[in-house]
């Protein structure tokens, strides 16, 4: 169930914002109506989905009340969601995580590089450090859970120790 549409991060290597424009949440409600009439029908397990989640925002709600309110939707069993990015994952999301009984253990967080150098030269607004506090975090609200990411190699310019930052990590 796509929650919002576009990006406002501008990554250097990524052309999302200028081919789907500037990020666009759709509301509440027509998501709740989308997800009751998919339970309806059956559908046990949903996705929300957008570029960002994590910055949805459709005027009063942000994105940690929509899945709460998304998991509350009868015959909802299983809630995932993606893509968060770094930069905007909040407190507020991963207790979310770790209270809401349908939100699946499972957090996908892109790290791209694990060069600081390389991810300032991305346009990432995070550094390995604030990356690795967010797993930590996650870690320790969120007991056995499964993390994913996305890892860009070969970006230009990335030097043979930047790579090897990235393998560290």
């Amino acid at each position: 169930v796509a929650v919002m549409r576009g990006c406002d991060n501008y990554c250097t290597y990524c052309i999302v914002p200028f081919v789907r424009g500037r990020e666009r949440s759709r509301p509440v409600a027509s998501i709740l109506r989308e997800v009751a009439g998919l339970t309806a029908r059956g559908t046990r397990d949903i996705t929300l989905l957008g570029q960002n989640v994590n910055s949805y925002r459709d005027g009063e709600h942000r994105f940690p009340e929509l899945l709460r309110r998304v998991a509350d939707v009868p015959g909802l069993e299983r809630l995932r969601f993606a893509t968060s990015h770094p930069k905007d994952l909040s407190e507020e999301l991963i207790n979310t995580i770790a209270s809401t009984d349908a939100v699946c253990e499972h957090v996908h967080l892109p790290v791209q590089s694990g060069s600081d150098r390389v991810l300032a030269s991305m346009g990432r607004s995070y550094d390995r450090e604030r990356y690795r506090g967010l797993v930590r975090t996650i870690r320790e609200r969120v007991p056995g859970v499964a993390l994913t990411t996305d890892i860009i190699v070969g970006f230009p310019g990335e030097t043979p120790r930047d790579y090897e930052e990235t393998v560290s990590l």
